[in-house]
C-alpha cells in the first residue's frame, strides 16, 4: 500500500498543470482534495493519460478515507478520521450541524451580540444616574429662653434688690433685723422679744407680669415659733399673691385692696421646699404650687385674680408679730423668674 501511494504522488509531480486549484474542506476532521485540469492553451509538458476527474468521489474503506475518480481507477489514500473514528459518541452529525447552525448562531450568537456591551459593537449603555435624595430640612431647636431673673445671692445685690418690705405695711419695716448673703443663700434673722410687728427683707428692683411669667423660690428654712416667713409677688402691702408660713401652717394667700383670700394646710418642710406662682395655660387663674425637688409640682390652690397681676415685684421677708423667744431664721435660695412657655 505504501508503494502504490508513493507511485501516485510521483506521477502527480511530473504533471505540468497550468492552474491547480485546491479546495480544502474540513468537516468533522474530513479532508477533501479536488484538482482542476490545465487549460488547453499551453498544453501539457508530458502527455498524460488518463486525465484526472475534476469531481472525485470520497469513499470509506476499513475505517479510512480515499479520494477516487469516477471513470478511472486512480485514487488517493488519505489519513484516517481517527479523532472521530466512532461517531456513536455523537447522536448524529445532523443534530450536531443543526445545533451549530441554528441554536448556536441564530440563538446564542444573536443574544450574545445583541446583549454584549464589550468590544466595538453598539454603543455602551449610559449608566442611569443615581436618584437624588431629597434634602432633609434643617430643623433648628430654638434655644431655651434665658431666665428673666436668676438670683445667686452674692454679697453684692445692688441694682437687683432693695432692702425693705413690700408685702407688709411700711410701718413693720425694721432695719435692725440682720440680713446676710453667704454661701449663695439669703438669710433673715427676726428680732427676739420685740413687741409688735417687725419685718425686714428684700424686694426685686424689677417688676414682672404674672400673666406672662412664672416666679419660684426655694425655702430652705422657715422662721420658728410664732415668726412669719413670707414669699410674694407684690405690688404693695394691699395687693399681692404669695405663700405665708406661720406657726406650722402654710397659707396660699392673696390680697386685693386689703381683702384676703387664702387656703391653709399643714406645712411639711420636705414636701414644701419649693414654692411657685404662675397663671394657668387653659384659663385666666393664678396657680399656687409646691414641690420637693423642683421637678414635679403639686397644684395647691387656684384663684381667679381680682388684684392686678402686672407690675409685681418679688418680695422675700421674715419677722415677728409679737415678742418671740426663739424666732429662728428664714433662709431663701434659687429665686427664678421665667417667661411662660
Amino acid at each position: 500500500m505504501k508503494r502504490w501511494k508513493q507511485v501516485v504522488w510521483d506521477l502527480l509531480d511530473v504533471f505540468s498543470v497550468r492552474r491547480l486549484t485546491a479546495h480544502v474542506a474540513l468537516s468533522a476532521g474530513l479532508l477533501g482534495l479536488a484538482s482542476s485540469p490545465a487549460t488547453a492553451e499551453a498544453g501539457p509538458r508530458v502527455p498524460i493519460s488518463p486525465t484526472l476527474d475534476p469531481d472525485p468521489k470520497v469513499r470509506k474503506f476499513n475505517g479510512r478515507y480515499i479520494l477516487k475518480r469516477n471513470a478511472n481507477a486512480l485514487f488517493v489514500h488519505l489519513a484516517g478520521h481517527r479523532s472521530h473514528s466512532s461517531h456513536r459518541s455523537h447522536s448524529s452529525h445532523r443534530s450536531h450541524s443543526s445545533h451549530s447552525s441554528s441554536s448556536h448562531y441564530s440563538g446564542a450568537h444573536a443574544s450574545h451580540y445583541s446583549s454584549s456591551t464589550g468590544g466595538s459593537r453598539g454603543t455602551p449603555p449610559v449608566p442611569a444616574p443615581e436618584p437624588v435624595k431629597p434634602q432633609q430640612p434643617i430643623v433648628q431647636t430654638p434655644a431655651e429662653a434665658a431666665p428673666l431673673l436668676r438670683e445667686p445671692f452674692t454679697s453684692e445685690i445692688a441694682g437687683r434688690w432693695s432692702v425693705g418690705v413690700l408685702a407688709t405695711e411700711a410701718s413693720t419695716f425694721d432695719a435692725d433685723i440682720p440680713l446676710r448673703n453667704a454661701n449663695g443663700v439669703f438669710t433673715i434673722s427676726p428680732r427676739r422679744r420685740g413687741s409688735g410687728a417687725h419685718f425686714n427683707g428684700y424686694y426685686s428692683a424689677e417688676s414682672f407680669d404674672l400673666a406672662r411669667t412664672r416666679i419660684s423660690v426655694e425655702v430652705r428654712r422657715v422662721a420658728s415659733g410664732g415668726a412669719v416667713t413670707l414669699f410674694a409677688a407684690a405690688r404693695d402691702a394691699a395687693n399681692w399673691f404669695g405663700f405665708r408660713i406661720h406657726a406650722g401652717k402654710l397659707h396660699f394667700e392673696s390680697r386685693n385692696g386689703g381683702r384676703v383670700a387664702s387656703k391653709t394646710i399643714s406645712y411639711d418642710p420636705a414636701r414644701h421646699r419649693y414654692f411657685r406662682l404662675r397663671t394657668s395655660e387653659v384659663s385666666p387663674v393664678v396657680v399656687w404650687e409646691t414641690s420637693a425637688d423642683r421637678k414635679s409640682w403639686a397644684m395647691q390652690y387656684v384663684e381667679t385674680p381680682i388684684a392686678p397681676t402686672s407690675r409685681l415685684a418679688v418680695a422675700l421677708s421674715a419677722g415677728t408679730l409679737s415678742a418671740e423667744a426663739i424666732p429662728g431664721q428664714a433662709i431663701f435660695d434659687n429665686v427664678l423668674v421665667e417667661a411662660n412657655p
